[in-house]
C-alpha cells in the first residue's frame, strides 16, 4: 500500500537522472512533476511515473517553482525531491513510520549525502547537509532567492545523521559542471542583490579568504584529499565571482580602498593559513612540540 504523501519534483533537462529519482519514490501515492521548459526527454519520462505533470516558466533556478508545485499536491504530507536525488529504501521506510505516528512535527530535516566528483563528500561543510524536505503542506513556504531555505511554521525535527537515512544527491559530476553552475548561480544572485555603492580589492579578498578558511580548515576540507581541497577553493571562488558580478552590474566602479588595505588583507590570508596549520599541529602532536605550536598559533613568532 502506498503512503498518503505527495512527492514533488521540479525538472529541467534531466533525462539522465530523472528516472532513477522517480523510481526511488514509488512509495508515494502521488507524484507531482513541474517542468521548466525541458527540451530533452524529461517530460516523456515524467509522464511514465506521474499522473500530474505541469509546466512553469524557466527562470534559471528552481526556487520560484517550488510553491507552485506544492500547491498542486493533494496530500497533507509533502516530500520535495530534486531530479538529481534519490530516496534509499531505509529512508522510505523511515518516512512511512513518521507519517504513521501522526507526529505534531510540521517539518522534518533530512540528511543529504552529496556525491561530488564521484565521491561522497563528508567534510568541507557537505555532511550532514540537512534539508527541510518532509513537511505538512500548510507549514512551509519557499522563498524565491536561489538556494534559499523555506519559511516554516510550527515544530521541526532532525533525523539522525545516518547515511542510511540520507537523501542521495548526485551533485556536481565534473569540474566543468561545477563551473557552469557557478556562472549561472552567481549571475542570478548578483541581479537580486541591492545596489552596492562602493567596492574594494580588500573586500574582494576578504570574501575569498573567509570562505576558503571555513571550507578548507574549519570544515576540514584538507583532510578529504584533492576532492576536499578542490571544493574548498572552488567554493571560495564562488564568493569571489559573486562579488565581482555585483561590481560589474554596478558599472565597474573604481576601488574605494587603498593599496595598504589590499596588502593588509593579503597579509591576513598568510596569517590565517599559519593559524590553521598551527591548530592542526597542536591536535596531532604532544609535549614540547604541542606547546611550541600553541605559541606559534598565538602569533608570538
Amino acid at each position: 500500500m502506498k503512503l498518503p504523501i505527495s512527492l514533488v519534483i521540479n525538472t529541467k533537462n534531466c533525462e539522465k537522472t530523472l528516472e532513477r529519482s522517480l523510481k526511488s519514490a514509488n512509495f508515494a501515492d502521488e507524484i507531482v512533476v513541474v517542468d521548466m521548459k525541458s527540451t530533452d526527454r524529461t517530460v516523456a519520462i515524467a509522464k511514465r511515473y506521474a499522473k500530474k505533470v505541469y509546466f512553469y516558466p524557466d527562470v534559471g533556478y528552481v526556487e520560484p517553482a517550488r510553491n507552485f508545485a506544492i500547491a498542486k499536491a493533494k496530500n497533507q504530507w509533502i516530500f520535495v525531491l530534486d531530479a538529481d536525488e534519490e530516496i534509499p529504501p531505509d529512508l522510505a521506510e523511515k518516512i512511512s513510520h513518521l507519517i504513521a505516528q501522526k507526529s505534531e512535527c510540521n517539518c522534518f530535516f533530512i540528511p543529504r549525502k552529496n556525491i561530488i566528483f564521484g565521491k561522497w563528500i563528508q567534510k568541507t561543510g557537505w555532511w550532514p547537509d540537512f534539508q527541510p524536505r518532509l513537511f505538512k503542506k500548510a507549514a512551509v513556504t519557499w522563498k524565491e532567492a536561489v538556494h534559499s531555505l523555506p519559511e516554516i511554521t510550527g515544530n521541526t525535527e532532525y533525523l539522525p545523521a545516518d547515511q542510511k537515512l540520507a537523501i542521495i544527491h548526485h551533485n556536481y559530476a565534473s569540474i566543468s559542471d561545477y563551473l557552469l553552475r557557478l556562472d549561472r548561480y552567481t549571475s542570478i544572485a548578483a541581479t537580486g542583490k541591492p545596489s552596492v555603492q562602493q567596492f574594494s580589492s580588500a573586500a574582494l579578498i576578504i570574501r575569498f579568504n573567509q570562505e576558503l578558511a571555513k571550507r578548507l580548515f574549519l570544515e576540514k576540507g584538507f583532510e578529504e584529499g584533492i576532492h576536499g581541497v578542490a571544493l574548498s577553493f572552488l567554493q571560495a571562488m564562488y564568493q569571489f565571482v559573486a562579488y565581482l558580478k555585483v561590481w560589474e552590474l554596478s558599472g565597474r566602479k573604481d576601488d574605494v580602498g587603498t593599496l595598504t588595505e589590499t596588502l593588509c588583507q593579503i597579509e591576513e590570508m598568510k596569517q590565517t593559513l599559519a593559524y590553521w596549520i598551527a591548530d592542526y599541529k597542536i591536535q596531532h602532536t604532544t609535549g614540547l612540540s604541542a606547546w611550541w605550536w600553541r605559541v606559534r598559533r598565538r602569533g608570538k613568532f
